[in-house]
């Protein structure tokens, strides 16, 4: 009897074992979230709480707020942080944007270089393929700082499938350059041109970098994307 007893001792610690290990294997991928978290109404209300009137469409704003909501990840990203990159705009104008949701402060606001391969005063072309030189559009979950040849660069893990997700092996990061700033840019008409990376001023690379680091989502916002029902089917589940 007691010998039964141990079998089934053993069994229920072995099922319960197996449960919890892949429970923790499936929290260490990035999984979609189905359940909305803000309502239209809410988005709205934020969106004027920020005062982004004047800097970001509403669009691109509610664009990005649906991606935050249905993209989570065990390693708890900073989901209180929202970077957007508003390629509508032109070069000579600011087109990233750090929000805290949380405080409902816009927190910094910067220029940011295209790729040469993307445009010249205005992104236009974007992709995906190695040696184009061009950005990538869609969502992205910000990775590690490290030292490259660029100096203090930001990983940037792609989410959408044929979309941005070979920004890893592109090496498609945020980095320094002398080329985007406004003395550059008041001599050319426009910022200079990376090879897809998105590039900002010397004076903020680091600050930004390091404020955005470790799993903040980050949304490239297009004219294609502009007053159009976001596409979020190549959202990947993945692990990082």
């Amino acid at each position: 009897m007691r010998f039964f007893k141990k079998i089934f001792i053993f069994g229920f610690y072995l099922l319960f074992s197996l449960s919890t290990f892949s429970e923790m294997k499936i929290t260490n991928e990035f999984i979609l979230n189905t359940q909305k978290k803000f309502s239209n109404k809410e988005i709205q209300a934020i969106y004027d709480d920020l005062s982004l009137k004047e800097k970001v469409s509403f669009s691109c704003f509610n664009n990005a707020m649906q991606g935050l909501e249905k993209i989570e990840n065990s390693n708890a990203p900073n989901d209180e942080l929202l970077v957007i990159v508003d390629y509508t705009k032109p070069s000579t104008e600011e087109r990233l944007f750090i929000v805290d949701l949380k405080k409902k402060e816009l927190l910094m606001s910067s220029l940011v270089a295209h790729g040469r391969g993307t445009g010249d005063l205005y992104a236009t072309n974007f992709s995906n393929k190695s040696n184009s030189h061009s950005t990538s559009s869609g969502f992205y979950l910000t990775g590690i700082v490290y030292k490259g040849k660029n100096g203090a660069s930001l990983q940037l893990h792609g989410l959408e499938k044929g979309k941005n997700d070979n920004a890893i092996k592109r090496t498609i990061v945020m980095h320094a350059a002398n080329y985007a700033n406004k003395s550059f840019a008041q001599k050319y008409g426009r910022l200079g041109r990376s090879k897809g990376c998105l590039a900002l001023p010397t004076e903020l690379n680091s600050k930004i970098i390091n404020l955005i680091s470790g799993g903040v989502v980050l949304y490239v916002h297009t004219s294609f994307d502009e007053n159009k029902e976001y596409d979020f089917s190549k959202l990947l589940s993945k692990s990082f």
